[in-house]
């Protein structure tokens, strides 16, 4: 029996995009290459700053390859920090008490999962518990020294009425 042209073709063609374009897994390869910061689409000024505050790392903490991501509201960055497939979020100081206020189980769901590494005059910087203390560590000196020499938009703001509750670390490496 003779397979005609056009038949072997198509499973050319079907076999390319059945196997070709399979990118399982290539996520997690960017996640570990690269220090993604997420924040809220709903989040009104929160991608700006984030935006910004990835220029700050890029120089003052360049091996973490910070990028940005975005997620579309507040219960998708609840369950990526509360899963650890992205433990870093930009969240502003509104947008948690709207949270509260409208949506307390997403809410809960942040308290109970995340902590505070850096407050800034509007933002603050949280991240999950998995996040290594080293990590916070450089980040959080990386920070205050772009406050001390020339970036004043990442000065530390030490909150007392904060929504999420600080990491011991703060209290260890910061001057308060």
């Amino acid at each position: 029996m003779k397979i005609s042209y056009k038949i072997k073709l198509f499973f050319i063609a079907i076999s390319f995009f059945i196997s070709g374009h399979a990118p399982w897994g290539q996520h997690e390869v960017y996640r570990q290459m690269h220090m993604l910061i997420m924040c809220s689409k709903k989040d009104e000024g929160a991608f700006e700053f984030t935006k910004n505050l990835i220029v700050i790392l890029d120089e003052y903490l360049p091996e973490a390859k910070a990028r940005a991501a975005r997620t579309r509201d507040a219960e998708r960055l609840a369950n990526l920090l509360s899963t650890n497939q992205i433990p870093l979020a930009i969240v502003s100081n509104n947008f948690l008490l709207n949270l509260q206020e409208k949506d307390s189980s997403v809410f809960r769901d942040l308290y109970e999962n995340s902590k505070t590494l850096y407050t800034f005059k509007d933002m603050l910087l949280i991240t999950n518990h998995y996040f290594p203390e080293q990590h916070v560590i450089a980040i959080i000196e990386s920070l205050y020294k772009a406050s001390k020499e020339k970036h004043i938009s990442v000065k530390f703001v030490k909150k007392a009425d904060l929504k999420i509750n600080y990491d011991e670390v703060i209290f260890q490496k910061l001057e308060f």
